[in-house]
């Protein structure tokens, strides 16, 4: 399987970076063909600034995502949530990537196609509120990415994994350890 992991957190030093780490050497033992976004590596610029009116001065990083994204079969996306949502440069990388006639084509005001149809997705999240509300309706972190986002796009989310409670669990060590383990076990 030709997987593409998409590490969304901006802080290499962190929680969710270690995780994709973790997730992307589990694949690559199980003999997956994988390609890496690393947004707290790439020097990306988020900043969708003229909308969709006009292109930026310099669309070759989105570009390539673009091709990446094409030629996998599973996008494999670790975040955090802040404020019920994704991270900026996260957020800023659907925007400049995730594009009219890239993602989905609007044919008439109410039949829209939905290019990126074929492909899975599974999404590992962690968050401080509980795992139940980052994952519902209400919380709407988790629903948004996998509905309004990538299902829009005509991505198909296969599995989610939520790390509630991240820093208020009385064993945070072994629950971070234990969810690394499980979402290696996705692979």
């Amino acid at each position: 399987m030709k997987l593409l992991v998409i590490q969304g957190h901006p802080d290499a030093q962190s929680f969710t970076h270690a995780n994709a780490e973790n997730y992307i050497e589990a694949a690559k033992a199980a003999g997956h063909e994988v390609q890496v976004i690393d947004l707290a590596k790439e020097d990306f610029d988020p900043i969708l600034a003229y909308g969709y009116r006009q292109h930026m001065e310099d669309e070759s990083q989105p570009k390539h995502y673009q091709e990446l994204i094409k030629e996998a079969d599973e996008l494999a996306i670790f975040y955090p949530v802040w404020w019920a949502a994704e991270p900026a440069i996260l957020k800023g990388f659907f925007d400049r990537t995730f594009t009219p006639g890239f993602a989905y084509h609007y044919e008439s005001p109410t039949k829209i196609q939905h290019l990126l149809k074929g492909k899975t997705a599974k999404l590992f999240v962690t968050s401080r509120g509980p795992a139940w509300y980052t994952k519902s309706i209400f919380g709407s972190a988790v629903y948004r990415m996998k509905s309004l986002v990538l299902g829009f796009a005509g991505i198909k989310v296969k599995k989610t994994l939520v790390l509630g409670n991240m820093n208020t669990k009385k064993d945070v060590l072994e629950n971070r350890q234990a969810f690394i383990e499980d979402c290696a076990k996705e692979v």
